[in-house]
């Protein structure tokens, strides 16, 4: 007779411990949930862009309206098209990082803060683009969205959390200084 064996439960993996990070002190962060959040904060601030064009009213001047409404969707694409930029910079960083830890985990968040207002300043520049109020906080948001991701690079490269790069840091702070200065 051939013996019977004992039942065993299926070995179920499980994640391994947190990482120390940098020198044993905090934890490190998942990568992988790290770049998910990222990417599902600026697919939703680039699907809220289009809540900054108005809808049209029922009436007549269908034409009328739409031409109206040409700055929004000025200010839409333009918008867009300066988020896409932002989350194609921000998708080839996070490829060169080597290891996420407590510090950049919380620059990421506060950049991804800043991505998901961009749809307000948006917004006023669609709806008051004529007034100099709106373009300063549109010009301000982006200086601080792309400042804090230089900060990102700056930090990363100080404490070889990625490989260096071929240009100097301050390179970094020339985006966010030409918006600046646009003020």
């Amino acid at each position: 007779s051939v013996p019977r064996r004992r039942y065993a439960p299926p070995v179920v993996a499980t994640e391994p411990p947190p990482r120390q990070a940098r020198g044993g002190r905090g934890l490190a962060f998942d990568y992988d949930r790290t770049v998910a959040l990222s990417d599902g904060v600026f697919a939703i601030a680039l699907t809220l862009l289009v809540l900054t064009i108005p809808e049209i009213e029922s009436g007549d001047d269908l034409w009328g309206q739409l031409e109206d409404n040409l700055p929004a969707f000025g200010a839409y694409a333009l918008s867009f098209l300066v988020l896409a930029a932002v989350w194609r910079q921000h998708h080839v960083f996070l490829r060169e990082v080597t290891r996420i830890d407590g510090r950049l985990t919380s620059l990421n968040l506060l950049y991804l803060g800043i991505v998901a207002i961009v749809p307000y300043p948006t917004g006023l520049v669609a709806e008051h683009g004529d007034e100099s109020a709106s373009v300063v906080v549109y010009a301000a948001a982006l200086a601080a969205l792309t400042l804090v991701g230089a900060l990102m690079v700056i930090y990363t490269q100080r404490t070889g959390l990625a490989p260096p790069r071929n240009y100097p840091l301050w390179f970094s702070l020339t985006t966010p200084a030409v918006f600046l200065i646009s003020i």
